[in-house]
């Protein structure tokens, strides 16, 4: 069989017109996978940004309340440990580890004495250090946010 300029120029025409086609097919599948990979990314962030924030609104009432008096609450320390039990499924071991570390700290602040409220801002205030008892965990929050955010 003998092809004409006619045949070869319409098969050329369509062969291009299909590779064009699949091209676009493909760039805009890759458009979408990669779209959807940085929302969910970007949700995944946001909740944990979420719940770290809850945690550690939670874990500085206690810390105060353990300033203030030594028996402990068990619905109030089992409501943190209830976060620290979500940040096991969602996070890290980084941030584990140090979510776990700050109630461990949280148990301890409550077997001290108690103390003046007072005298505890002042040594804050003068830089004494071990005195911020969720410097760990939001460091390790940070870090983590960072290491997520570099792979978007």
């Amino acid at each position: 069989m003998r092809l004409d300029g006619p045949v070869i120029v319409a098969l050329a025409a369509l062969a291009g017109s299909l590779v064009g086609a699949c091209s676009s097919v493909v760039a805009t599948f890759l458009g979408q996978r990669l779209q959807a990979r940085w929302t969910r990314l970007a949700t995944e962030l946001e909740e944990r940004e979420k719940l770290y924030g809850v945690f550690v609104e939670e874990a500085i009432h206690l810390f105060v309340d353990s300033i203030q008096r030594s028996a402990i609450d068990p619905a109030k320390i089992m409501r943190l440990y209830a976060k620290v039990a979500h940040i096991r499924l969602t996070s890290s071991a980084a941030v584990l580890r140090a979510a776990e570390e700050v109630g461990r700290r949280l148990v301890d602040a409550y077997e001290r004495p108690p103390g003046d409220p007072a005298e505890v801002v002042a040594r804050y205030a003068n830089g004494e250090e071990n005195l911020d008892p969720l410097r760990e965990f939001t460091e390790a929050c940070r870090q983590e946010r960072a290491k997520a955010l570099q792979r978007i």
